[in-house]
């Protein structure tokens, strides 16, 4: 009888020693689905195609919600083994710190909401472009409530719908609310309100140096660039900027907006004078420096490199004329 006991405990405790041997082989656990998941949104993460086992809730919350895939330009994807392996991995877990186990590959697709707000997106952005005369690709629209389309998926999963946005008088930019009548299949009609946020990709012109007020704008001040705009503001035509002249200081690397011009052009540029005081802009990294009472040792239009002196160290240097009293170091001034 003792014997058999004896045998008894041997055998539990191979058991759990066997079992703790495994967990420190991979003390996390990944087991992936066995049926193809669904996905409430765009993106596919570990916690949409598999079960996190034996974490911390901290960690279980971590591992969940690492992405693997996109499905904003797709229905549907397979997930393998591998891929969820790499992507543990790229977040700084060790190999023997996990174990994945199920299937080697896991597909994921898109729920109904996901695919609806997908295409009421696209729908939304070609009508809004197309009342402005802006090319669609220049328009993106992100519904941000959820819930406002889950109201909307039993009335439009029999079929194909259509769009109709109710005109603004200006093109809405930023955080919006859009009114939009909805055409089904049938030719049943729905009005439904989606809170959106709208940007515009445009080009806009940027400060390329301080501006001060007062300078006249010519086209080697600014640069013009490509930007996604998601802020309704009145932007300056760069055709019909170019001779106005600045009514504020206008900081380097700031958009150049309406207001920040006098509506009349100036017939001729500011200058500065011989033995003038003035103020010297000098960019250091992402910053400005200022120096002031720097004096003129000779005279200049705006545009012209001329000749400073410092008064606190009495050494000369070269610095652009941009304005009335205010200059700036430059490398690519030009030398009257």
């Amino acid at each position: 009888m003792m014997k058999s006991v004896r045998i008894v405990a041997l055998l539990i405790s191979f058991l759990v020693l066997a079992r703790q041997d495994a967990l420190s082989a991979g003390d996390v656990v990944v087991a992936l689905h066995q049926t193809s998941s669904t996905v409430a949104d765009t993106t596919v993460r570990i916690g949409d195609i598999a079960n996190v086992l034996n974490a911390t809730p901290s960690q279980r919350r971590d591992i969940e919600q690492l992405d693997l895939e996109s499905l904003r330009d797709q229905d549907d994807c397979s997930i393998t083994r591998k891929h969820v392996e790499m992507r543990l991995l790229l977040a700084g877990y060790e190999r023997h710190s996990f174990n994945i186990i199920g299937p080697s590959t896991v597909s994921a697709r898109r729920s109904s909401p996901a695919k609806l707000r997908s295409k009421l997106e696209q729908l939304l952005a070609s009508d809004l472009g197309r009342q402005f005369a802006v090319a669609p690709e220049r328009v993106a629209i992100r519904l941000t409530q959820t819930p406002q389309l889950a109201t909307l998926e039993p009335k439009l999963a029999a079929g194909d719908f259509a769009v109709d946005l109710i005109p603004r008088n200006a093109f809405p930019i930023g955080r919006t609310r859009l009114a939009v009548a909805i055409i089904d299949s049938a030719g049943n009609q729905y009005s439904h309100s989606f809170d959106a946020q709208v940007s515009l990709s445009m080009k806009v012109a940027i400060a390329s140096q301080p501006i001060a007020q007062g300078t006249v704008l010519k086209p080697d001040m600014f640069r013009l660039v490509d930007r996604s705009i998601t802020q309704n503001a009145d932007y300056a035509n760069p055709d019909s900027t170019v001779g106005r002249t600045a009514s504020r200081y206008i900081a380097s690397n700031t958009i150049l907006l309406t207001n920040h011009f006098h509506n009349t052009r100036a017939g001729h540029s500011q200058t500065v004078k011989r033995n003038d005081l003035v103020d010297v802009v000098i960019s250091v990294g992402q910053g400005e420096i200022r120096l002031k009472n720097a004096r003129a040792m000779e005279a200049g239009q705006i545009g012209d490199m001329i000749e400073v002196l410092n008064p606190q160290t009495n050494r000369r240097f070269n610095a652009s004329i941009i304005g009335p009293n205010l200059a700036t170091v430059s490398s690519n001034s030009r030398r009257r």
